[in-house]
């Protein structure tokens, strides 16, 4: 090595990047590359503008033209211009691009679009003529409005715009009928258009980080919606989210909340965050996570033992002086956070060493309290008497043969939605249940049942979800197929030979399980009746034969057939997705 010291090449370093080099940037390799795969990846090279050749990568070059004798005698079949795949995927991000040339709709087959992290404060019009488009990311960049034309992107399935500078959005918004996930957080929104209830397909939708004040009513439209993030706004009051029965996340902390969201309806809620709001507690059905820290709650009221369901229990820095003893009979509770309050009944230390040391305290005052426990939940976790005024009645787990006519009566009440009457020993539903009219949600898991009445079609109106799993059915009633808001039926674990004959006349009917059986055969042209069935679950049963025209059900999105008598499709097959067995199947029709 010479010992001579090299100069260092400061201009070098300090030398502006030029269109050339952003050029270069795209060499011939990469092009070959991105011509055989339809991907294009760019991110992280520095790219102050778009490499010319991007928006025409599929055209040939006049020196490629000149070339074409020779290579269709000699290329390599890696580099056969001929078998070359249209742009699909262009990776941009992370980049400092400014502006995006109007060149971008000459790449008419791109679905998936890549910008994120950049320097953009506008876009090109021409961007709406990607109508292929299905997935767009443009968060992190400094946008402050979108084009009138970029409402145009209907096929969208995912648009991420998080962390810009965008302040308003058009009711054209509304046209991305095709969305099922929406991220505008960290913008500088005040107010959303009426047009956002149009997006019906939509299942996570993240609003976080904006200046939000009101959601618009129309939210409870989106059907669909599983997650909502509205967490760090300005919201003051909220519409009823009843509507939302899908959605299980619900994100609402750091906010100016002064009254509890309206939640009845929403019978999949697992996970609320209500924290840094001027809100006071209410029960809310089967909740497993309630966060509630940095607000003004002064008492923990009885009403909140009614959430049976809750694991997660947040109240750090209130107003808490008091945790009473009825905080131990919540069945399910494993975090309690009570830290941060001036608690005058727990010593610190006892706080310190967390939950349990906590609901063990609490308990040992239950004795020598007059709480009635007969009218709220008992120690091994049941209810009585009073149903949640959420509309839960729980009577899980308490070895019931039949139901307490208080019960019946105080749950007719209290109009309740759903009723948990899992792990008990009813061998028969009493007639009085049917008082009950408005139940959506119905779990008899785990019982001794061997038949149900007719009066369950006929009464039961509203309902949505019916879980018989583990019991001795063989039949079903011929009413249910009078259940026209009916979305799921969970049949597993039971005696049936065959799908009662009533399920096919279920036309709303989305979600079949009817595994764990002994169900032989497969009737496919009773199961083409279920134009909506997306979810069907035959899995442990004795099957013999799946018919080829089983593929041409072509609204399944899962189909569980494994653990059957069968000898096609082979395990290999039944490995795959179910659009690829459906298509195996249907491969197998005679023609």
């Amino acid at each position: 090595m010479s010992g001579t010291k090299k100069k260092a090449n400061h201009l070098a370093v300090f030398k502006q990047r030029t269109k050339n080099d952003d050029n270069a940037e795209l060499s011939e390799v990469i092009i070959i590359s991105a011509r055989k795969s339809g991907i294009l990846d760019l991110s992280s090279r520095g790219l102050f503008t778009v490499p010319n050749r991007v928006w025409n990568i599929n055209d040939l070059t006049e020196e490629e033209v000149r070339n074409l004798h020779f290579e269709l005698d000699y290329a390599h079949e890696s580099d056969r211009w001929w078998e070359q795949e249209p742009l699909k995927t262009l990776d941009l991000s992370c980049n400092t691009l400014k502006n995006i040339d109007s060149r971008i709709e000459c790449l008419t087959q791109l679905t998936t679009l890549y910008l994120q992290d950049n320097l953009l404060q506008e876009l090109p019009v021409e961007m709406g003529n990607l109508k292929n488009l299905k997935i767009l990311n443009l968060s992190s960049n400094r946008l402050e409005k979108l084009p009138h034309e970029f409402y145009k992107l209907n096929e969208l399935h995912e648009l991420s715009l998080k962390n810009n500078a965008i302040n308003e959005l058009e009711p054209a918004v509304g046209d991305f009928i095709m969305l099922t996930y929406l991220d505008l957080s960290y913008n500088n929104l005040n107010e959303l258009p009426i047009g956002m209830g149009y997006l019906v397909r939509l299942i996570s939708l993240d609003l976080s980080h904006n200046m939000l004040k009101e959601l618009p009513p129309d939210l409870t439209n989106m059907r669909a919606l599983q997650k909502l993030n509205a967490s760090y706004n300005q919201l003051e009051m909220l519409p009823p989210l009843g509507e939302l029965r899908k959605v299980e996340t619900v994100m609402l902390q750091t906010n100016k909340l002064t009254t509890f969201p309206d939640m009845s309806g929403c019978v999949l809620l697992r996970v609320l965050h209500l924290a840094d709001n001027n809100i006071t507690v209410q029960g809310v059905g089967q909740l497993k996570t309630l966060t509630l820290g940095n607000n003004q709650i002064e008492t923990i009221p009885e009403e909140i033992i009614k959430l049976v369901c809750l694991e997660i229990f947040d109240l750090s820095y209130n107003k808490i002086t008091l945790v009473p003893s009825y905080v131990g009979l919540m069945p399910n509770l494993k975090q309690f956070v009570i830290n941060g309050n001036d608690v005058q009944n727990l010593r610190t230390d006892i706080i310190r060493c967390g939950t349990s040391r906590i609901l063990k305290h609490v308990r040992q005052g239950i004795k020598s309290t007059n709480f009635n426990s007969k009218e709220h939940v008992t120690s091994d976790g049941s209810t009585n008497i009073y149903p949640d005024s959420t509309k839960l009645l729980s009577l899980a787990g308490q070895n019931l043969t039949e139901l307490p006519q208080e019960v019946l009566e105080n749950a007719y009440k209290a109009d309740v939605g759903t009723v948990d009457l899992s792990r008990n020993k009813l061998t028969t539903l009493p007639d009085e249940l049917c008082i009950i009219e408005k139940v959506a949600d119905l779990k008899l898991i785990s019982n001794q049942l061997t038949h149900i009445p007719e009066w369950i079609g006929e009464k039961y109106k509203y309902l949505q979800i019916l879980d018989l799993s583990k019991n001795l059915l063989q039949s079903l009633p011929s009413s249910l197929g009078l259940l026209k808001y009916l979305q799921e039926l969970n049949i597993s674990f039971n005696r049936y030979k065959e799908i009662p004959e009533s399920v096919y006349h279920i036309n709303s009917l989305e979600i079949l399980i009817a595994n764990d059986n002994l169900i032989t055969y497969i009737d496919v042209s009773s199961l083409k009746k279920l134009q909506k069935l997306a979810i069907l679950n035959l899995t442990n049963n004795n099957i013999g034969h799946v018919p080829p025209e089983l593929g041409n059900l072509k609204n399944l999105r899962n189909l569980s057939l494994s653990g059957n008598c069968f000898k096609q499709p082979r395990q290999a097959i039944l490995a795959k997705s179910t659009e690829e067995i459906l298509a195996y199947l249907r491969n197998r029709i005679p023609q």
